[in-house]
Order: C-alpha cells, then sequence, then structure tokens
C-alpha cells in the first residue's frame, strides 16, 4: 500500500513503489532536477541499473511523479574485531534522489527520506544506509554524517613515485586495458572490486545487478572523452587490482595536453597500486592524470611527494546513517574496550533516540543494549555524529570540539574516541 506524508503546506505527499514499466516517467524526474544529457538509448538502458524492488515515487495531487528514489544492496568495509582486522557491513546505498522543480519545498524530499528510512528498519535489509550527496546542506538533517573525505590527485605526465622497497613487486604486475562495456571485462572488473573492497577501509562493494549496466557506454555522454577503459593488473595470472578511466584529447600550440581522468583505482597490495599508478600517467598524448577516491593518508600522495606535488583537493565522500543504532554498533570492531551509555537524539528514527549502553570487552566481544531513561548518561551526541565516526576517520573527540557531542562524564569522550578510531583513514567511495 502507498503511505502518505504531509507536507509542510498540509499536502499529503504519497509514496508509491515503481516499476520497469515506469522507466520513462522515473527518468522524466531525473532529467528534470540533474538536467544531464539523456545522449541515445531508451529509458530502459538508462535506468537498467535500478533494483526496482527498491525504487520509489513520490506523489501530490495533479502531478504525475513529484520525486524519485531508489537504494541498492551494497556492503561498505569497517573497522574489524581486531587490531587492523576489517570486516564488511551490508549498507543501502541511497541514490537517484530527485524533486521535480516544480515541487521543491512541498515536503516531497522529506517523505522520501522518512520513507527510506522506516522501510530499512522495517524490513531490517540493511542497519546502515550511505549516500554520495549532491548538496552538502540536505542530508545532515536526516541524520547522515560524513565518514570519509575523497582525495582527488591531479598529477603530471610522468609524475615520479618513490618506493624502492616496493620496485622489484611492482615490477612483477603485468598491466594490460580493455574496453570496460563488454561481458567478459565487466565480470572479471566486479570479481576485482569485490576482492580488493573486502580489503579497502570505506570502500563500498556494489550488488551483482550492477556489475554490467554500470559499464555500458552511451556516446552522448562522454563529452568528447574516449569510452571508458579497464586497466587490470595481475601477477602470475591472477587479477590483483584495476583502474576505471578514460582518455580527452587537446592539443595547444601543436602539443598534445590530454588529460587522463581515473574514477576508480583499486588494489589488493601496495605493489599492485604502484604498478597501475605508474601506467595511469604514463599515457602517449597526455599532459595530466586525475585520480579520484583515495584517501587523506594514501601512499599515492607521498610516493609522489606529497600534498603539494599531488595537488590534492579534498570533497566529502561516503555519508553514513545509523538507521538501526545497536545493530549497526555491534557490527563494527573497536580498537580498546569501553563502556559507555550514549544518550542519541535521533528525532527521524524514533527507535534510536533513546540510552544505549555500548560495552566493548577485552575480548573484543561487543554489546549494544537499551537502557531505562533514568540511568545516567556518559555521552549525549546526535545519531550524525555517531556515523560519521562510524569508519575510524572523523573522530568523536574531534567532533565533540566543533561542539556536537557532550561530555557528561569527564573522560567518556576520549574513551569512546579511542575505541572507535582506525588504523588508517578510509578510502573515497566509488560512485552508485
Amino acid at each position: 500500500m502507498p503511505s502518505e506524508h504531509l507536507s509542510a503546506n498540509q499536502q499529503p505527499v504519497g509514496i508509491v513503489p515503481l516499476q520497469a514499466a515506469d522507466a520513462q516517467r522515473t527518468l522524466n524526474v531525473l532529467l528534470s532536477a540533474f538536467f544531464f544529457e539523456p545522449g541515445a538509448g531508451s529509458p530502459e538502458v538508462h535506468t537498467a541499473v535500478l533494483d526496482w524492488r527498491r525504487t520509489f515515487g513520490a506523489t501530490r495531487e495533479g502531478a504525475d511523479l513529484a520525486g524519485v528514489y531508489t537504494s541498492f544492496d551494497m556492503q561498505v568495509t569497517v573497522p574489524g574485531g581486531a587490531p587492523g582486522d576489517l570486516t564488511q557491513v551490508p549498507m543501502a546505498g541511497l541514490s537517484w534522489v530527485a524533486v521535480h522543480p516544480d515541487h521543491r519545498r512541498r515536503g516531497v524530499m522529506s517523505a522520501m527520506l522518512r520513507h527510506h528510512l522506516a522501510d530499512l528498519h522495517e524490513s531490517g535489509a540493511a542497519p546502515i544506509g550511505g549516500l554520495l550527496a549532491a548538496e552538502v546542506a540536505i542530508y545532515g538533517r536526516f541524520g547522515y554524517g560524513v565518514a570519509s573525505v575523497e582525495a582527488v590527485l591531479d598529477l603530471g605526465r610522468g609524475a615520479d613515485f618513490a618506493a624502492p622497497a616496493l620496485d622489484d613487486a611492482a615490477a612483477r604486475v603485468e598491466t594490460r586495458f580493455v574496453a570496460a562495456d563488454c561481458d567478459e571485462a565487466a565480470t572479471r572488473l566486479h570479481e576485482a572490486h569485490l576482492r580488493c573492497a573486502a580489503t579497502s577501509l570505506g570502500a563500498v562493494a556494489r550488488p551483482d545487478t550492477m556489475a554490467r549496466p554500470m559499464h555500458v557506454d552511451i556516446a552522448a555522454q562522454r563529452k568528447g572523452r574516449e569510452p571508458t577503459q579497464v586497466l587490470f593488473a595481475s601477477v602470475d595470472g591472477e587479477t590483483t587490482g584495476y583502474a576505471l578511466f578514460n582518455r580527452k584529447p587537446n592539443w595547444e600550440n601543436g602539443r598534445p595536453q590530454g588529460k587522463v581522468s581515473v574514477s576508480e583505482l583499486a588494489a589488493a597490495d601496495p605493489a599492485t597500486l604502484l604498478a597501475l599508478a605508474r601506467r595511469l600517467v604514463d599515457f602517449d598524448l597526455t599532459a595530466a592524470t586525475e585520480i579520484r577516491g583515495r584517501s587523506m593518508d594514501d601512499p599515492l600522495i607521498w610516493w609522489a611527494g606529497g600534498p603539494r606535488a599531488s595537488q590534492v583537493k579534498a570533497y566529502d565522500s561516503l555519508w553514513l546513517r545509523l538507521v538501526d543504532l545497536d545493530t549497526a554498533l555491534a557490527a563494527r570492531g573497536y580498537a580498546q574496550p569501553c563502556e559507555l551509555v550514549l544518550d542519541v537524539v535521533d528525532a527521524e528514527c524514533p527507535w534510536n533516540q533513546r540510552k544505549w549502553r555500548l560495552s566493548v570487552q577485552t575480548s573484543g566481544t561487543t554489546s549494544v543494549e537499551s537502557v531505562a531513561a533514568s540511568t545516567d548518561a556518559d555521552l549525549r551526541l546526535p545519531v550524525h555524529a555517531l556515523g560519521a565516526a562510524y569508519l575510524g576517520a572523523r573522530t568523536v573527540a574531534s567532533q565533540a570540539h566543533q561542539g556536537l557531542v557532550e561530555e557528561l562524564r569527564p573522560g567518556a569522550v576520549r574513551e569512546l574516541s579511542m575505541a572507535m578510531q582506525a588504523d588508517r583513514a578510509p578510502i573515497g567511495s566509488v560512485d552508485f
């Protein structure tokens, strides 16, 4: 049954499931909000990546569709139970969130986000939600926090990556590239993606259903770039990493000034990462290489000589939202034991807004239990602060310094902050 929400001006907003037959209607809303070139191809081609079981539309009186959203069954790699270990937690990847311009500021976005959170809670599909924000001002009020920062590197042709200890291992890595829009390449790419995501803190693993549609080439959307290529790395015949990239030709004063744009770069080990990076900055007829999706302490930055040498730019990457707080906190590992009562503020998910006892034993056993409202709390904090700290990048202590976390027992901020820390910064998320 469709659900109804009242917007700020009390006009009802209905949320209804969409189906493959709604491809054109869905695309119409998306195009109206993001105004990109649809290019050649049918609506079915453009929407092939969608999981229609998780795709919904917002309706208002007198309108076809006022908004749309979808989500994907994904996993995110988080700190594991032992120091240095990693584990993967189910994550609902929210995407394609769009409101038709004619229906802005009518409560459509709020209705869709509340429906999404309630649906996740009722179905138990995933204890956390994640997204990549087109606009940063929207999602914080719905309990999402920036959990990772993406470093974008801008490197010149032939940039030197100095890593003497890895030179011999990197020399054993073979690299070869092929067009990404190919069944064989897409299958191999997805297998490598899943393997590398499991070993990279902060990495998001796409579901199998996205493996092929993600790489269909639509010529009209390339804007002068070549079709996306995938550079595979292998050692003794086993795939150990990959890079998704395309090149755009340019000539100035008779000299080649082409640009290589790398949208994904993943490796199972440092030697593979080094071999891929060296190949990406050494294509003929190019002058610059942009590599997206790296972490703020990424080896590439330091191999290249530091942030100035690689001209690092930083952007918010993965936003995380604890939908079922107890399950989410129990699913990740902790760097040290702690015993804390958290008074959590969560207006959008009332099942979370209560006091919780987080207990992490020396053995690594973790329990998260609701406690009586009369229990003395050690910390008071909004749910988005926990989402921001979930990958270990944005510490609880730094958020307390920002005024987001209130310490009710001396030492409690440091205790939770040290417990949730990670050894490394999380990597930037892949697109979804």
